[in-house]
């Protein structure tokens, strides 16, 4: 049996590496999508920390394990990969951020800690509650689990980065790692051509309202400050990267080792005119990176661009591993696609959010090839992008006559996937230890 390693950051978007948008380096990281296959149409189940990561660990979207936001905690009693791993002889072992509720000894993973001994900061702050000292302090801790293993039994380790998530420093949300600051000088830095094209009037009207209030103020002075530090931050991420794959590769271990890179959901980066995240559809938000190398797997293409969404994650760990994917795994696995040498036709991919800090808005959607549509349930109104003409998302069709039976075709497909999955009747599990508007 394999092992298999999961790494996760928080808040990246789906081209922030430098093999996908030069504007970036992360060198490791494009070596892990040259091993293995990079799906670019990967679709998170929920642009939120809590609710994404609920279908991480249980193959199901937020809504069906009554985790819709930040503050919700992860029953339990609810199937999770880190029980099929342990039933099927691994070692389970969770470094870093959480985010459920309980712990992730509560949901079978054995070890929660190892010794930190070797912490390299590589620029890191000093500081532990900044996200770049977890990051750095998560690291040595699984690499000194990898120099311990002896091999007696298979691991499956998840090492869960906190970074890029903005930790509201003083000075702005995001941390300028100094070390790399040089490498990403200001003017260089792009503003999002939705900034300029985007005026937000075919859109609803609190995203309007989000726009000219508190952080998301925007200038570009502003957003190329967010630019500069957030790639700072995700070059240190690949540092720790490129020490975990240097590891595996000292120890022998590189070609026994399955390894799914991928984060919970990206950032806004100045799109739109907007800022951070929140109860909003788009691709910024959506896309996420992920990559995935599985040893010694024969595959067609290096770049899949097919939608997938992220609730397939632990079945395609379990399935790497040889291990049966169960029924209640409802993601399936992102094996097949790794067999075909052109994209499968047809798929759509769903979406939802409930709440944010700034506002409650609860949606769901669905993407296909060429649309993507959204409805608001409280506020009774739409969204809806021809992808094909506007892959920017800059105009809303959604009240256009000539897209009206796309519209109520694309209605009755996400209203029909909502009231079979059970729609809000999952009762949430609220967490006393971390209230809403805080997040760890």
């Amino acid at each position: 049996m394999k092992n298999v390693i999961m790494i996760t950051t928080d808040q990246q978007q789906a081209d922030a590496l430098g093999c996908a948008n030069p504007s970036y380096s992360t060198p490791h990281l494009d070596r892990l999508a040259q091993l293995g296959v990079r799906f670019t149409g990967a679709i998170s189940t929920s642009a939120q920390c809590s609710p994404s990561r609920a279908s991480w660990l249980t193959g199901k979207f937020p809504h069906q394990v009554g985790v819709y936001q930040i503050g919700h905690v992860l029953d339990a009693e609810e199937w999770g990969m880190a029980k099929a791993f342990s039933e099927a002889g691994y070692e389970t072992i969770y470094l870093g951020k959480w985010h459920l509720g309980l712990s992730p000894a509560d949901h079978a993973f054995a070890r929660t800690d190892y010794r930190a001994d070797g912490l390299k900061l590589n620029g890191a702050n000093e500081d532990p509650r900044y996200s770049s000292h977890k990051d750095a302090l998560a690291t040595a801790k699984a690499l000194n689990y990898l120099d311990d293993y002896a091999g007696k039994r298979p691991f499956f380790m998840h090492l869960s980065w906190y970074m890029p998530h903005p930790n509201a420093p003083a000075d702005g949300p995001f941390e300028c790692i100094e070390t790399y600051k040089e490498g990403f000088p200001l003017h260089a830095m792009p503003v999002p051509e939705s900034y300029y094209r985007d005026d937000l009037s075919s859109k609803p009207s609190f995203q309007r309202e989000r726009a000219s209030a508190g952080e998301s103020r925007l200038t570009e002075e502003l957003i190329r400050r967010d630019a500069q530090r957030y790639r700072t931050m995700l070059r240190q991420m690949d540092e720790h990267l490129g020490m975990l794959l240097d590891k595996l590769e000292h120890k022998g271990m590189l070609e026994e080792t399955v390894i799914l890179f991928t984060s919970d959901h990206g950032d806004m980066q100045g799109a739109h005119r907007l800022r951070l995240k929140g109860v909003l559809p788009y691709k910024e938000l959506y896309n996420v990176p992920l990559i995935l190398y599985v040893p010694h797997c024969k595959f067609n293409r290096k770049v899949v661009p097919d939608l997938v969404s992220s609730s397939a994650v632990p079945g395609t760990l379990l399935d790497a591993a040889g291990i049966s994917v169960p029924a209640a795994c409802e993601g399936g696995s992102l094996l097949p696609l790794l067999e075909r040498s052109s994209p499968e036709l047809g798929r759509h991919v769903f979406f939802e959010h409930y709440k944010a800090y700034w506002g409650k808005h609860p949606l769901i959607g669905v993407q296909t090839e060429q649309w993507k549509y959204v409805r608001y349930l409280e506020d009774e109104q739409d969204e809806m992008y021809a992808l094909a003409e506007d892959p920017q998302e800059l105009l809303n069709v959604a009240g256009n006559p000539l897209y009206e039976a796309k519209r109520l075709e694309l209605k009755r497909m996400v209203e029909q996937w909502w009231q079979s999955t059970g729609a809000l009747t999952r009762a949430a599990i609220e967490d006393p230890l971390n209230p809403w508007g805080r997040e760890g």
